[in-house]
């Protein structure tokens, strides 16, 4: 039997990853270690022949062809191929309908990579993640809910009820199976996370586990959040509304708007 060239080696396994998908020299295998540079090659002549792409550095993907050319690759695919990171700041704030703001850089949480990077045409800034090492398994919806509670006084356009709100609607819609992990994760999690959580799960009706929940916290400790109304249980959870100079930062911000609207009209 003739033997295959690495060219041809490469095409075949190639044509078995499904189009659009990031790939790296590590899916040849062997090849990658033993034949590093005819890889390399091997990998540049198909990029020559249009048969893959480059996304990044180091990493190519079949394109999808349609009338008007080759597709290019989505942003999920792309935030897919840096490993086990997933969605955070404002971006993830507008996949879970809390805010309508779509950021320019895109943020990622990593338990230790800090810096900012160029993908193809998305701008990556990586963040650390709360969780010290995540789970190859993490469900990552469940991290982006429990960083949106950890930050839910800074979440552009939609005040700390919003937030809650919309968090509310979203875990209410969850299988018990799914919240159980949520409370998992969230005991990795700042105190006034889980009293927000645990007052969410109440009001949701998940007792035994907003129980676990309970006995985390200390009886006396008081949560400055910025909640005022969206939960009829804010008190229970010592969960504390606004301030006075919070309530005197809107009465501000409520008049000048209106100075701004009556101008408008």
């Amino acid at each position: 039997m003739k033997k295959q060239s690495v060219i041809e080696v490469v095409r075949q396994r190639v044509a078995e990853i499904p189009e659009g998908k990031i790939f790296g020299y590590d899916v040849f295998g062997e090849l990658a270690v033993t034949r590093r540079r005819a890889l390399a090659r091997a990998l540049a002549r198909l990029v020559e022949h249009e048969e893959i792409e480059r996304a990044y550095r180091g990493t190519f993907y079949r394109p999808r062809w349609c009338k008007y050319g080759a597709l290019g690759v989505g942003e999920g695919e792309l935030i897919r191929s840096l490993g086990n990171v997933y969605r955070a700041g404002h971006d993830a704030h507008n996949a879970l309908g809390i805010s309508t703001q779509v950021p320019f850089v895109i943020e990622v949480a990593h338990p230790t990579w800090h810096h900012k990077r160029k993908l193809k045409y998305l701008n990556v800034r990586f963040v650390r993640s709360t969780l010290k090492e995540i789970p190859d398994d993490a469900d990552y919806l469940l991290l982006m809910i429990l960083d949106a509670i950890k930050n839910i006084k800074h979440i552009a356009d939609a005040s700390p009820d919003d937030a809650v709100n919309r968090l509310l609607w979203i875990i209410k819609r969850f299988e018990k199976e799914k919240v159980e992990k949520l409370v998992e994760y969230a005991l990795h999690y700042p105190p006034r996370v889980r009293a927000i959580l645990g007052a969410i799960l109440e009001h949701a009706r998940h007792k035994r586990l907003r129980s676990v929940l309970k006995a985390t916290l200390n009886p006396q400790t008081e949560y400055l959040v910025g909640l005022k109304d969206s939960l009829p249980n804010l008190k229970k959870w010592k969960l504390v509304g606004p301030g006075r100079s919070y309530r005197a930062w809107e009465r501000r911000w409520e008049k000048r708007r209106n100075e701004a609207q009556a101008l408008e009209s």
